[in-house]
């Protein structure tokens, strides 16, 4: 479509990157202080926990977007028919709606559904991505190949991520009926330094992804 349309579309790419990294920042402080703060009441970390969710929303909206900008950049580089140019925000439109209402009702049987077509719909991204990554379809320049390899890796942190809270969230429910105790406080404090770590590895590949899409080094 031209290269305004082009510089539009990449500036988007490279401020949702900064909005996702902003998301993550802002999580995983809130998510510190409630597993930190075990002097405070538990209904108050309870109620923060809830809140977290509310926030965690940002990264999964990021995601989508990141998405839908990349492949729309790839349509207009000619890597993806371009027939498909208004396809893919029509697609990504209806995943934030899944993604929104698998929140909405996270707490009843249909959340917990769409929770999981949310989480397969990730693992089909992310393994479409690692195959074009390897050359598997689409003739691609290296550093597009190993972007996609990054954003790939990324999708795979954020759902390691994932099933570490799920955890969090089966110790999180102990404490609520049966009240807190060091046991469990200690499970909490563990899953959120392993969730860190892997975090620390997301924010490397948001880096990596950054530097090639402004650069293009090879």
């Amino acid at each position: 479509m031209g290269t305004l349309t082009y510089e539009v579309l990449l500036a988007a790419h490279i401020a949702v990157l900064g909005y996702w990294l902003g998301a993550d920042l802002c999580i995983n402080s809130e998510y510190r202080f409630i597993t930190h703060r075990a002097d405070l009441a538990f209904e108050a970390r309870d109620a923060m926990t809830d809140h977290l969710m509310d926030v965690d929303q940002h990264v999964r909206y990021a995601l989508v977007l990141q998405v839908m900008l990349g492949m729309m950049l790839a349509a207009e580089l000619g890597f993806v028919d371009d027939r498909l140019f208004w396809l893919i925000p029509a697609i990504a439109a209806l995943w934030i709606a899944l993604i929104e209402t698998a929140h909405r009702k996270r707490k009843s049987a249909m959340g917990s559904k769409l929770a999981r077509l949310d989480r397969a719909i990730r693992y089909l991204v992310a393994v479409l991505l690692g195959a074009a990554a390897i050359g598997l379809f689409f003739q691609l320049p290296d550093w597009l190949r190993l972007k996609l390899g990054l954003f790939a890796l990324l999708i795979g942190c954020g759902v390691v991520i994932r099933f570490m809270l799920m955890q969090h969230d089966r110790d999180w429910s102990h404490m609520r009926s049966e009240g807190p105790s060091p046991q469990y406080e200690a499970r909490i404090l563990a899953t959120y330094r392993r969730a860190t770590s892997v975090l620390l590895l997301l924010w490397l590949c948001v880096g990596g992804i950054v530097v090639l899409a402004v650069f293009k080094p090879f």
